[in-house]
């Protein structure tokens, strides 16, 4: 069971989060954008997930210093059906799968 000030703290930070983040999206659809801005905004997404799995990529801990070829691999498997299917959807499921078949070798 989790203790009541734990339990405060979230709910604290939930509210924290909320608070900050609606009154900005209830305001802006009676701001008007640019063009551009808009265009701006449609990226933001895959900035934040390119974000989060970048350093995945890049860094990652490794068993007694031996690089990790199969995250390499799934990177570049991953890649190729974003790039090709257009879909981050297959994209995600190519990569946990070539991962998945990857640890069964």
């Amino acid at each position: 069971m989790i203790s009541l000030p734990i339990l405060i703290v979230i709910c604290v930070a939930a509210a924290a989060t909320y608070l900050t983040r609606y009154p900005s999206m209830a305001l802006a659809r009676y701001i008007k954008m640019s063009p551009g801005i808009e265009r701006g905004f449609r990226y933001v997404p895959i900035g934040v997930f390119a974000a989060l799995v970048a350093p995945a990529i890049f860094y990652h801990p490794t068993v007694d210093g031996q690089i990790e070829w199969m995250y390499y691999v799934a990177v570049v498997v991953t890649s190729l059906t974003a790039w090709l299917s257009k879909s981050p959807l297959w994209a995600m499921v190519a990569g946990v799968l070539v991962i998945a078949l990857l640890r069964l070798i």
